[in-house]
């Protein structure tokens, strides 16, 4: 009897022991996984921080050089046509920068929501990780999509512009020359 006592109180020790190493792994995993889920957390934090900063770079890039330069061209334009289209090319001057403008301010407010957004972001559990993701993507496909949009606009009235501004010019000079 007394040697099953002793083999039972070994293997309650063993159990013991057992259980402890259980529970010790346990946490460990459970430790690794969270360290890992904040890490990703983190890294898609920072990749829609860096995909909303490179619109906002694009459009800014665009306003301040090919929105300027198509500007610039219009006013030189312009200045060869007769008083009727320079008149248009000037109205359409204001509602180019009105539009410019607009549209700097939207991509500076996005910008400001999705940084706040990320900041708040990373200290969240994995399970809100889905979820803002997903809201950074569409956010950045819908100012993307809205800055095309306005672009398009935009190019389509200076062009329209410019037509009109030609076809009046053509038809003065015509008139003036007589020719046909």
């Amino acid at each position: 009897m007394s040697e099953d006592k002793t083999n039972l109180e070994g293997d309650l020790k063993n159990t013991i022991k057992h259980a402890e190493d259980v529970v010790n792994d346990s946490a460990g995993a459970v430790t690794d996984k969270a360290t890992t889920a904040k890490e990703k957390a983190s890294e898609l934090a920072n990749d829609a921080k860096e995909a909303l900063g490179n619109v906002k770079d694009k459009a800014t890039e665009f306003i301040n050089e090919d929105a300027k330069e198509m500007l610039g061209s219009a006013k030189e334009k312009a200045s060869e046509f007769a008083d009727e289209a320079g008149i248009k090319l000037s109205e359409f001057s204001d509602s180019a920068k009105e539009k410019a403008s607009h549209l700097a301010e939207e991509a500076k407010e996005t910008y400001t929501e999705a940084k706040a957004k990320a900041k708040e972001f990373a200290g969240e559990a994995s399970e809100k990780l889905s979820d803002f993701a997903d809201e950074a993507k569409e956010k950045a496909s819908e100012f993307a999509d809205a800055a095309e949009d306005k672009f398009e606009d935009l190019a389509e009235d200076a062009k329209e512009t410019y037509t009109e501004a030609k076809e009046k010019t053509k038809g003065f000079f015509q008139k003036l020359f007589g020719k046909k």
